[in-house]
């Protein structure tokens, strides 16, 4: 997404006021089969975790898997979850529980991995404006000025 700006600059921890990544358990009773979410957890004394929770096979408590580090930049993919509901048995996961201070909202994982962006991708020519270049992981394109200017507008 070199470039663009996110119309929810919070993204992909939130969408607008939705949370995505919680700091905090959601009630297990609301899980329905095919839900699931996304966890911040403290582990030992190192850095914390993200951990997939979803309802067990039994329906009546939760499944709690951690996700590997090497997969914290796929996660917000469609990729990562088909490859982690073929690697589970049970009922695919498809999803995730978003919350608000007093509600909770089941999305689509597909729905929750496509951004939106203030900015519509322009049709992407050989000009040293647009080209992408990441050095480290970081974007080292510079958004046009434009762009900028409209979103403090």
């Amino acid at each position: 997404y070199c470039g663009l700006l996110f119309r929810h600059e919070g993204w992909p921890l939130c969408i607008h006021e939705k949370i995505i990544v919680q700091l905090a358990s959601i009630d297990w009773r609301i899980l329905k089969p095919g839900d699931f979410y996304l966890q911040v957890v403290p582990y030992l004394k190192k850095s914390p975790r993200i951990v997939l929770k979803c309802l067990a096979k039994d329906k009546h408590n939760v499944e709690e898997v951690v996700i590997p580090e090497v997969s914290y930049t796929s996660i917000f993919t469609l990729e990562w979850l088909s490859t982690f509901n073929g690697e589970r048995m049970g009922i695919a996961l498809e999803n995730c529980l978003l919350t608000t201070d007093d509600k909770i909202f089941r999305v689509p994982w597909d729905k929750v991995v496509n951004p939106e962006f203030r900015n519509k991708p322009k049709t992407i020519e050989n000009t040293p404006q647009f080209s992408e270049a990441l050095v480290n992981g970081v974007c080292t394109s510079p958004v046009p000025q434009e762009d900028l200017k409209s979103d403090l507008e």
